[in-house]
């Protein structure tokens, strides 16, 4: 009669092969995304928009494809996200950031808060720059809701998600409480130079 050890052997050694090609698989994908994270990051540092914007793209495509993938590496790729929220709102990308926010929004990313601040941003900015002031007020109630939101996701607490709402909330507050535009004009650069006031909004 054979050892039994003899027969439980090669199942170890089997198991042992698929354990080290497990870790080793991990090991090139852990050095892959850092690798693309490391690169997109120069870019972006380097002032190349364009270019940082198709490394995170690609990084998300990449992470994203597959849902183990998606998940083993979830902080990763919202970061890959919410920096191409950032890049579309520095490169004045308005209507692609809000639409890209509502896709993270929608695949509950893990910073919830940075995609809702983002849009909140993008909202802001499309109320500065909308001719119509009752157009305007649009924007703007729908950047303070989303600046809310972020606030209820912003487990950091992250001053400027708390300064932009408060903001926005005490200009809209003010001006419905006055029955007057003015409060919602300083943040209008354009409304201020039309009124002679020479402090433009930053």
């Amino acid at each position: 009669m054979k050892n039994p050890e003899f027969k439980i052997l090669p199942l170890l050694l089997a198991l042992l092969v698929i354990v080290s090609l497990g870790l080793l698989s991990y090991s090139y994908l852990q050095s892959s995304v850092t690798s693309r994270q490391e690169q997109a990051q120069e870019l972006e540092d380097g002032n190349k928009s364009e270019e940082a914007m198709d490394a995170y793209r690609s990084l998300a495509g990449y992470l994203g494809n597959l849902s183990v993938l998606k998940s083993r590496f979830e902080e990763e790729y919202s970061s890959a996200m919410v920096a191409q929220l950032r890049l579309l709102y520095a490169m004045q990308k308005y209507d692609e950031a809000i639409e890209l926010a509502d896709i993270c929004i929608q695949e509950n990313i893990s910073d919830l808060a940075a995609a809702y601040f983002w849009s909140g941003n993008a909202f802001f900015e499309k109320g500065i720059n909308e001719e119509a002031m009752e157009d305007a007020y649009a924007w703007f109630n729908r950047s303070q809701d989303q600046y809310r939101k972020a606030l209820e996701q912003d487990v950091q607490q992250r001053w400027n998600i708390r300064f932009n709402y408060e903001l926005i909330r005490t200009a809209l507050e003010q001006a419905e409480q006055d029955q007057d535009d003015k409060p919602v004009k300083v943040l209008r650069p354009k409304d201020q130079i039309q009124q002679g006031d020479t402090k433009i909004a930053g």
